[in-house]
């Protein structure tokens, strides 16, 4: 029994990984990605999701399950706005630092989540604080998901200014660039401020945007 068990999750490992393969995680060519990680958040996501809607971009969300399913209603008006749902685990732990049940639930429990809420299950995991090894990667992979990095950080999170945020990603802005915001917790102020000269900074070095995860 042990044995058809481990042939049966060797099998399943090797159809997710193969699967992945058409889970594209870097932006398309003359393009970035905007990406937003740990909402949906009440104050912030609708505030993102009209600037996005006024300049006609489509992002990604890595959402927290435990927000998603707090706010269901945001969950949704993501979807709707054609913006791709991918997880950003259940609670945002260090993953690397979980036993195996608990990372488990971290990366199961928003696939549930979110399949409930769009009708859809996120294609991709992005892995808190950038943090992972082969054991999460594998867990990511066992639920069908592709693993994810955190791409080219903004660190809008340090909140060092609207101005500073804005040169630092435009500076950094390149074709095929995947590039991380937020819009869950706490003071994301400078993020929505900045995210307008930042969409319109782009576009003036002659880039579009994408989606990854789709």
């Amino acid at each position: 029994m042990l044995k058809w068990i481990l042939t049966f999750t060797f099998f399943l490992s090797t159809f997710v990984y193969a699967s992945e393969n058409n889970v594209r995680t870097n932006a398309l060519p003359h393009t970035v990605a905007l990406t937003f990680d740990d909402g949906p958040s009440p104050i912030y996501t609708p505030q993102v999701l009209a600037i996005l809607k006024k300049y006609h971009v489509k992002a990604t969300f890595f959402v927290v399950g435990a927000n998603a399913k707090k706010y269901p209603e945001l969950l949704k008006q993501i979807n709707e706005d054609g913006h791709v749902i991918a997880s950003h685990s259940q609670t945002h732990p260090l993953l690397t630092k979980l036993s195996t049940p608990s990372l488990q639930h971290e990366v199961s429990t928003p696939v549930i989540i979110i399949e409930n809420t769009i009708g859809k299950k996120p294609k991709c995991l992005r892995y808190p604080f950038g943090a992972s090894n082969e054991k999460v990667r594998a867990m990511i992979r066992t639920y069908g998901m592709q693993p994810v990095s955190m791409g080219f950080n903004s660190f809008d999170y340090e909140r060092r200014g609207v101005n500073p945020l804005t040169t630092w990603v435009l500076q950094n802005a390149h074709s095929g660039q995947v590039i991380l915001l937020h819009d869950g917790y706490d003071h994301k102020e400078q993020t929505v401020q900045a995210l307008p000269a930042i969409i319109e900074g782009i576009q003036k070095k002659g880039l579009g945007f994408s989606t990854i995860c789709g």
